[in-house]
């Protein structure tokens, strides 16, 4: 019985250890006192007021890896910086307009130093043929820390839609 429980009391220990965070918070606001959850934020603006109309987008592209990848809010994917660009181009040669996007509400939860998770809430205004598109929808990034610069993984946007019924 001793056993049993100087068991249970270690594996809890252990699991409490595995899911701690650097940051002593799951989720920080812009105004955290975690400088790497701030040095996120300022990363995460950075890259995508960079995209907004009268950016520079160069700025916006070079806080992506190489590697990074995407989920549009159409559900495809596409993998490599290369390509995500393309993409980028191809889209504002369909847009009637530069689109405007808002992002607000960022939340970042720190996985490790170098590894952060990023959600926020999202609304982009886009006119393609006419056609009003995009609204709201919720962001979400994996930034990872290179060379002391935080970088974008991932990112992908979800579009919010409502659901009779759901509570929401």
């Amino acid at each position: 019985m001793k056993n049993t429980v100087f068991s249970t009391i270690a594996l809890l220990a252990f699991c409490f250890q595995l899911n701690a965070q650097p940051a002593g918070a799951l989720w920080a606001g812009s105004r955290s006192g975690n400088a790497n959850a701030n040095a996120v934020h300022t990363a995460i603006s950075k890259a995508y007021d960079a995209f907004m109309p009268g950016g520079n987008v160069e700025t916006g592209w070079a806080a992506y890896t190489d590697e990074a990848a995407e989920i549009g809010p159409d559900g495809s994917i596409t993998f490599g910086k290369k390509a995500l660009r393309e993409a980028w181009d191809g889209f504002m040669k369909m847009a009637d307009e530069a689109p405007k996007f808002k992002y607000e509400n960022v939340q970042v939860r720190m996985l490790t130093s170098d590894v952060a998770l990023a959600v926020w809430d999202s609304e982009a205004d886009i006119k393609i043929g006419g056609q009003q598109m995009g609204g709201k929808a919720k962001g979400m990034a994996v930034l990872r820390k290179i060379n002391g610069a935080w970088k974008l993984e991932f990112d992908s946007v979800t579009p919010v839609m409502p659901i009779p019924g759901a509570g929401n």
